[in-house]
């Protein structure tokens, strides 16, 4: 009989983040419905709500040792716990470059790690001798707004809204979109005919208050922001169900290129993309999953934002989102139950 597999999220934060959509989506899809976090005592009943119809359980780290070959979802930071993962039978997912630092660099070598874009799979095979497995993101694919409705045949155009639904912090590059919604009010208060199609983008998500009063300004920010959302499928697809265009301008370096949550998430519910053009022309070629104009629309500031956003109610993006669309399949049918 196959011994059974531990899942552990060993972050120091759970509340927001593609790390915590990464395991929710992974979980469902192996058709699992809990998640271990460490506490300093063991409990052994499922004690709340992860996010996404996962549970989690608090656990100890005499379990994590005890355990044979545990999966870690994700580690970022904690590293009070390097030293008790020295251990070759660990596979852990390692979610971008800026996971890794000098704490937990010498450990790399002992992990089955594995990335989920292939860009950064080639950059800790030559910075750090090391050989991870690539996998594409898993996506569980829950009923949408539109499908609960059986409405599969809806018009596309009479998605109006343009939404930013990632962690407003340093890398988001939130501020051209800041600069882009002055762009948009300006001329939307100079052009009382093209009100329908100038709507400011709605920006959600958990801020980084040092990034918001450095490089947004408390007060502009807070005309444009909407809150956080539930961690539910539910509720990002409510949020998704009226928007044309999700915008995420993320640049991460030493990589990029592939997908991301908030990418997949706007895929699924049929919203166009709009990203950042660095996250195409920043990585070799054929880690490029995103062409402009074919599956997604890229700008490089908030002018470029601004103007395909004034654009809007002109742009059929019925072909983009189709084209999109053929990327799914990969990350639907992907097997972690391999690794």
């Amino acid at each position: 009989m196959k011994e059974e597999r531990h899942y552990f999220f060993l972050s120091d934060y759970y509340d927001y983040g593609g790390c915590v959509t990464f395991t929710a989506h992974l979980l469902h899809s192996l058709r699992k419905k809990c998640v271990l976090l460490l506490t300093k005592k063991l409990e052994e009943n499922t004690r709340g709500d992860f996010g996404y119809g996962i549970q989690y359980q608090n656990t100890s780290t005499k379990v994590l040792e005890a355990i044979k070959n545990p999966f870690i979802t994700d580690m970022y930071k904690s590293f009070h716990l390097v030293e008790k993962l020295k251990r070759n039978d660990i596979t852990i997912v390692i979610h971008d470059p800026g996971e890794i630092f000098k704490q937990n660099e010498p450990y790399l070598k002992y992990w089955n790690i594995i990335c989920i874009r292939k860009s950064f799979q080639e950059y800790l095979k030559n910075k750090y001798d090391v050989n991870p497995k690539f996998l594409h993101h898993p996506f569980y694919p829950y009923p949408t707004i539109h499908r609960e409705a059986n409405n599969d045949d809806y018009d596309m155009i009479t998605k109006t809204e343009v939404v930013s639904i990632s962690r407003v912090d340093y890398g988001k590059h939130i501020d051209m979109i800041t600069d882009a919604n002055k762009l948009i009010t300006s001329s939307k208060n100079n052009n009382n005919n093209n009100n329908n199609n100038n709507k400011p983008i709605k920006i959600y998500g958990p801020f980084n208050p040092k990034y918001v009063h450095h490089k947004l300004g408390k007060e502009s920010f807070k005309q444009y922001y909407y809150g956080t959302f539930e961690k539910s499928f539910a509720a990002v697809s409510k949020i998704l169900s009226k928007a044309k265009f999700m915008v995420d301008l993320s640049v991460i370096r030493h990589d990029g290129g592939g997908t991301q949550y908030t990418f997949l998430e706007a895929i699924h519910n049929d919203t166009a993309l709009i990203i950042n053009r660095k996250w195409i022309e920043d990585v070799d070629p054929k880690y490029r999953d995103f062409k402009e104009g074919y599956n997604c629309y890229a700008v490089s500031n908030g002018q470029e934002l601004a103007e395909i956003i004034n654009n809007s109610k002109n742009i059929d993006t019925t072909q983009i989102v189709y084209n999109a669309k053929k990327l799914m399949d990969r990350h639907i049918k992907v097997d972690w139950s391999v690794v």
